[in-house]
């Protein structure tokens, strides 16, 4: 499949070269693409960040709904999915952040119409009215802030309208699912314009629950966003956006993959609950006697003020988002009465997140052969979690907690020509973070530990840190349209409280330490052939020290506790290829491609996965023991591939004499076998695959018309996990498997009006 692939690229873009040169006039070539990476307007390919920018129209050509849904289109980047959003993670060229901590912040920074998100989870709600998503990796905390140290990533919605006018999109797919968006924008006056939008979604669950017939992994969903552009004097702007979305659904099911004979959960057999369930890579069906449930409500208000002082624009961005988050979880994920419970062991939980933010910045126009970006930022953010597990047994678990982290930041980063061809970016970050918790043990009896191992009530902690960070680039331009950059980076991650069931008094004296990295970078961005083909690869190398990474060790007892561990050192290494080309007017092509070497350098005493025999010895010194670990050194990160590649076309079909255009699309996006296990358990591993989706249709070819589009997912139906796990208090080899809607086959089609 990858040399077939490669095959493919190799001779699109030979394909891209002759029909370039076979043009005896200029015709029309790729547009220029306008991003905000460093925090101003700028064309991409001026800027010394390796960045893939994805339209609006792009995602909705290529069926792309959610965050969750970008790895098919952006090289290295890649989504480890949990049974809940809070324990999905993002990761950019191997790097990433998986805690069931609520205080840990994640590798990859989401931004949000220049708000950045509290939670990493707050980003998988969906996605409606996008102009924009912009996908920056290595790190970018200089302007981005402490938690961008692997990456980030831009969501722009859209604005305002000098002219009135509106859309409405309906969407149907043969896996019952029903979504509607809808946008009106406008003037209002001479001053003033606005924005409205809103979806509805309602999607059945692709899991089958035996036990009752229902559907899990379904997804019900809704929001709406308004805004309000304003200019009450002359060089003053003001933009109001208010947004608020809901999503409910009956879970995220797992399903087993693996069963091995005799196996049991906490002991007890798994055979009863496996009736009529073939465990496999292709099994979506589970039975479950406890209902599974989750919902998120999320509102967000921001305002953003521009005021041009002239020599440079004073902006205010401020901002206010409550975040609410709560499921039900069947833990044992069997119909037995596990540890003498009736009905098994149930896991529920609640967050309540709020955060404050306010930035101001100065921002010099770029035209001058000086020119910079300097500002302070602010954030006041606070999580409240409550946790119960049981009812009761050596499992029992119940608990409420408090993280509050309050940052203060200055920032700069500056544009000096050295000559006309020759640019540098020089920029830096002062960050002092001041972070607490609060942990409160509601069953501290329920399992008296040793040595007063775990809190037994009130449990408090403080710590504050302060850094600087930095990032220079030297740029050359070879031409108009060909740049060459080399940059480096000193990344950093902040520290955190490791808040969950098994919190100890050593946790909160303790902050795990924070994750900090360097980073070598280097790239091209270039055009040719009068713009229709863009070419821009970049290598790099990074190496983290104190990586942030989550594992859990069995207990005496069979049960799990999940602990986050600072791994000693991490490499990444690697390059990224994007090439589009637009060779004739009617065909656009876009394809990717990224190799990434992940692996840790230094982990010694790692913990031993379950059942692990080989390599894992004794830590406490000669003879029998009950300390066993490893040492990591060598081994790859997990959900870290090291083979991406993504190709797409569109070819538009003119129809003169219709009133209409048609138009076909397709795309292929493959990736190689990945581990999903920290401590490289050899039985979590998901082989590599490809994944081929396509869609045909009419477009109205005036301003103002109707898009039809009859579309494919997963053209071959081929199964694929998103994550593969032993299942808690699981025998050796019992494995479960996040299986993703997108790893089966579904048709759909989409009509969208715009006025």
């Amino acid at each position: 499949m990858f040399l077939k692939s490669s095959l493919i690229v190799s001779i699109s873009a030979l394909a891209f070269a002759q029909a370039a040169q076979a043009q005896e006039a200029p015709e029309q070539g790729l547009e220029e693409i306008i991003v905000t990476a460093q925090k101003r307007e700028q064309n991409m390919q001026d800027v010394a960040v390796a960045v893939t920018a994805l339209s609006g129209e792009a995602l909705t050509n290529r069926n792309v709904a959610t965050v969750g849904d970008l790895p098919r289109l952006a090289p290295s980047l890649t989504l480890t999915q949990g049974n809940v959003p809070t324990n999905n993670s993002i990761n950019l060229r191997g790097i990433g952040t998986v805690s069931f901590s609520t205080a840990i912040e994640p590798s990859v920074a989401v931004i949000v119409d220049d708000v950045p998100l509290l939670q990493q989870a707050q980003a998988f709600s969906g996605l409606s009215d996008i102009a924009r998503i912009e996908v920056l990796r290595g790190p970018q905390g200089t302007l981005f802030g402490k938690n961008a140290s692997a990456g980030a990533i831009n969501i722009v919605s859209k604005g305002a309208s000098d002219v009135f006018t509106g859309a409405v999109t309906g969407t149907a797919t043969t896996d019952d699912q029903y979504r509607v968006d809808a946008s009106l924008a406008g003037p209002l006056g001479e001053s003033a314009g606005f924005r409205i939008n809103g979806f509805y979604n309602d999607r059945k669950g692709y899991i089958r629950n035996l036990q009752d017939g229902s559907r899990l992994n379904n997804d019900k969903s809704y929001g709406v966003r308004g805004r309000l552009e304003l200019k009450p004097a002359e060089g003053l702007k003001l933009d109001v956006t208010a947004s608020h979305t809901v999503s409910e659904s009956d879970g995220f099911a797992r399903t087993y993959r693996a069963v091995p004979a005799g196996a049991a959960v906490f002991g007890t057999p798994v055979a009863a609950s496996i009736v009529g369930v073939t465990p496999g890579e292709d099994n979506f069906n589970v039975r479950l006697d406890h209902p599974l449930f989750n919902k998120s409500r999320q509102t967000t208000v921001s305002g953003r003020a521009t005021l041009d002082l002239g020599f440079a624009d004073l902006v205010s961005v401020t901002s206010y988002q409550d975040w609410k988050f709560r499921f039900e979880e069947d833990f044992d994920y069997t119909i037995s009465n596990v540890l003498g419970i009736p009905g098994g062991i149930v896991a529920n939980s609640s967050y309540a997140a709020t955060q404050f933010t306010q930035e101001v910045r100065l921002v010099s126009p770029t035209k001058s052969a000086f020119s910079y970006v300097v500002g302070l930022f602010y954030a006041d953010g606070k999580t409240d979690r409550s946790f119960a597990r049981g009812p009761s047994g050596p499992v029992v678990a119940n608990w409420t907690s408090r993280s509050q982290t309050q940052s203060y930041a200055a920032f700069a980063q500056a544009t000096y020509d050295l000559a006309d061809t020759t640019h540098l970016d020089v920029g830096a970050r002062l960050n002092h973070e001041e972070i607490s918790v609060r942990f409160l043990n509601n069953a501290p009896n329920a399992n008296p530990p040793a040595n007063n191992a775990t809190c037994l009530s009130l449990c408090t902690g403080a710590d504050k840190d302060t850094v600087v960070t930095w990032k220079t680039s030297l740029r050359q331009d070879l031409s108009d349209q060909v740049m060459v950059y080399a940059s480096f980076a000193r990344g950093y991650k902040g520290q955190g409280f490791d808040i969950s069931t098994g919190f100890k008094p050593s946790r909160a004296a303790n902050p795990v330490r924070p994750e900090t990295s360097d980073a070598y970078e280097a790239g091209i961005k270039s055009r040719f052939f009068d713009n229709k083909v863009q070419l821009n690869l970049s290598a790099f190398w990074s190496n983290f020290r104190d990586f942030q990474a989550q594992s859990g060790v069995v207990l005496p007892d069979n049960t799990i506790e999940l602990t986050l561990n600072n791994v000693g050192r991490v490499r990444t290494r690697g390059f990224e290829l994007e090439l589009s080309a637009r060779p004739i007017p009617t065909l656009t092509i876009d394809s990717a491609l990224s190799f990434t070497d992940t692996r840790i350098m230094s982990f010694p005493g790692a913990q031993c996965y379950s059942g692990q025999t080989t390599g894992c010895v004794d830590l406490d010194g000669a003879g029998p023991s009950t300390v066993k670990g490893q040492d990591l050194a060598g081994k790859r990160l997990p959900n870290a591939p090291r083979l991406k590649f993504n190709v797409g076309g569109t070819y538009d079909i003119l129809l003169p004499s219709l009133p209409f255009d048609g138009f076909v699309q397709a795309d292929v996006a493959y990736q190689s076998a990945v581990n999903f296990d920290l401590l490289s358990n050899p039985l979590t591993v998901q082989k590599g695959y490809a994944v081929v989706n396509g869609s045909i249709g009419i477009d109205q070819n005036d301003r103002g018309g109707l898009r039809v589009a009859l579309f494919v997912n997963n053209l071959f139906d081929k199964r694929y996990a998103t994550n593969i796990s032993v299942a808690p208090g699981g025998s050796v080899g019992l494995l479960h498997q996040a299986l993703d809607r997108n790893s089966r086959r579904y048709f759909g089609i989409r009509a969208r009006y715009e006025f």
